[in-house]
């Protein structure tokens, strides 16, 4: 594997960037211009501002202006095999929205690792406070993330049962809490659940509702369908949240991070330690 294996995808929805976002494209057309870097747009929208003012990044790829609306769009855009197949000469993507920032280019040396998902540090339960207790849980976050484009391609169109027979039963007992007759009608409607052109992971992609990070944590930790990092292995990947801590376990900066300006209550620190690190590197 080389680097003309590996893409950078930029999502943009908007018809400008603000002066933080401005710097984080440049900083990625800086350090990652090795590889081929794509713009991801609307296909109604004005791309003007950007051919202006990042005219070294010459690839547009576009899709429905539906995907662009709102972070259901994108996340359905994100859960599509349609997008990934837009991108499957590459081996690997490198998600890199408006808000990351790379501090090196060690893109390579993360493909050649051969994770299906790498994300972001997140701690326990997506939000949790490691000053509270909460510990590191899982590379999860999608905004700076790395994909195999094959392996994700293969999951979302994967018609392997979501729920075996098993996970099915133990669901089927608990409705005895509703009576017997709701236990039995669960247990004739058993296999039909089963065999069920529902229970897929095409399927599950194609009705999720949560964030589409939380789609890949959860095939790769709870149903092992893709090969993702214990988070120990991977905390110099992508920041997220509480970078002052992790920066404290690990003493060095992150290959990238995310959400880098945040100031609301889930980012809270974020913008005065990486403006920070950034002036210094």
């Amino acid at each position: 594997m080389n680097k003309n294996d590996i893409c950078v995808i930029i999502p943009i929805y908007k018809t400008d960037l603000n002066d933080f976002e401005i710097q984080s494209v440049k900083q990625c057309i800086k350090v990652l211009s090795n590889y081929s870097i794509h713009f991801v747009v609307s296909n109604t929208l004005n791309t003007d501002f950007y051919r202006n003012t990042f005219p070294e990044i010459t690839n547009y790829v576009y899709f429905d202006q539906s995907y662009f609306h709102s972070i259901t769009g994108y996340n359905k855009l994100l859960l599509s095999v349609i997008f990934y197949k837009s991108f499957e000469k590459y081996n690997y993507m490198l998600i890199y929205q408006t808000d990351c920032y790379v501090f090196r280019d060690e893109l390579l040396d993360w493909a050649k690792k051969e994770y299906d998902y790498v994300g972001g540090i997140w701690f326990e339960n997506y939000i949790g406070n490691p000053y509270q207790g909460a510990k590191i849980w899982c590379a999860g976050n999608g905004g700076l993330s790395l994909r195999n484009t094959k392996k994700i391609i293969e999951l979302l169109s994967s018609k392997a049962r979501v729920k075996g027979l098993s996970k099915l039963f133990s669901e089927t007992k608990r409705l005895k809490k509703f009576g017997f007759m709701s236990y039995i009608k669960g247990l004739v409607v058993l296999p039909f659940r089963y065999l069920g052109y529902k229970n897929n992971f095409s399927y599950k992609a194609e009705i999720f509702t949560e964030n589409e990070d939380a789609f890949f944590t959860q095939a790769g930790l709870v149903y092992n369908k893709i090969k993702v990092p214990n988070a120990e292995d991977v905390l110099d990947f992508s920041w997220d949240t509480h970078p002052s801590f992790l920066y404290d376990k690990l003493g060095k900066l992150p290959f990238a991070c995310h959400a880098w300006y945040r100031e609301d209550a889930l980012y809270e620190g974020n913008k005065e330690f990486w403006l920070k690190h950034i002036k210094e590197v």
